[in-house]
């Protein structure tokens, strides 16, 4: 059985480590699975970090050998290396900071990388300092394509795929603001979620006094100040019978990829049905 390739944005405390988390219970509870977590945020994932004391979390973090090559470090991860058998979910978290990463290792690489000069130099202590330009954002946007897309085999052989990304605000051409996935910039952010077979928005409502509301936009929606679009994209069959909600609250991925299989299973007896007569 193929597994899902699944793409997760929001702000920074917005919940997407905690939904990582929680799908990788109900992988464990469900079909005995265990999660191979690659950590590259450096702010680290304690909301879960229970699940590896538990041991059914497998953590591959982002160390200073990582650091001085992630190029090489997440091509591992997206090719599977060293991956056990009993692996049944990869979670990225995220590519916005290894993507981060890459553009900060080319400012220190020696030479130009891309057509367009590096602004680069040495401080007294030895220190090199750098700058980005537009190629490496280029290069660094075509790289991390070419990983999601590498980590789409996983999914081939059974595995879940789940990728997640900072938020990021933009315009389209038009003038008009999208919200979407941030990935080396802005110029890929209407692109991305066509990568993945579902993808999904956190988002966290402060509310004064009480716990912060948390929610999972299923659908493309306005954003909650009205003046942008937000992406989303469930893949729901058209032929299901029951509608899906638009926003869950509270957020719940797995609730999310129960409904939308619910809505499958619908549209197959539909269908059924339908070549019967």
């Amino acid at each position: 059985m193929r597994g899902r390739t699944i793409g997760l944005y929001g702000d920074t405390g917005s919940g997407k480590t905690t939904q990582g988390g929680a799908y990788a219970k109900e992988k464990l509870i469900k079909e005995g699975k265990r999660t191979r977590y690659v950590a590259g945020d450096l702010g680290g994932y304690g909301s879960i970090a229970s699940m590896e004391r538990a041991g059914f979390l497998d953590v591959v973090s982002f160390d200073e050998t990582a650091a001085k090559d992630p190029w090489s470090w997440v091509n591992d991860q997206t090719s599977g290396k060293s991956l056990a058998e009993d692996i049944g979910l990869i979670i990225f978290d995220s590519a916005t900071s290894i993507s981060e990463a890459i553009l900060n290792v080319i400012t220190k690489t020696p030479g130009n990388v891309g057509q367009q000069k590096t602004q680069r130099f040495t401080v007294a202590s030895g220190l090199v300092v750098g700058a980005n330009n537009e190629s490496h954002y280029g290069i660094v946007q075509s790289f991390m394509l070419d990983q999601i897309w590498r980590s789409t085999w996983l999914a081939a052989k059974g595995i879940d795929v789940l990728w997640t990304f900072s938020l990021d605000r933009s315009e389209k051409a038009d003038a008009s603001l999208v919200v979407g996935p941030k990935l080396a910039g802005h110029a890929l952010t209407p692109q991305i979620p066509k990568w993945f077979q579902y993808f999904f928005r956190t988002v966290s409502v402060p509310v004064l006094g009480q716990p912060a509301r948390h929610l999972l936009f299923l659908q493309e929606q306005p954003d909650l100040n009205g003046t942008g679009t937000s992406f989303g994209n469930p893949r729901y069959p058209l032929d299901a019978e029951t509608e899906l909600p638009a926003v869950l609250e509270p957020a719940s991925l797995v609730e999310a990829l129960s409904l939308i299989e619910q809505g499958q299973e619908e549209a197959d007896r539909r269908l059924r049905k339908e070549m019967s007569v």
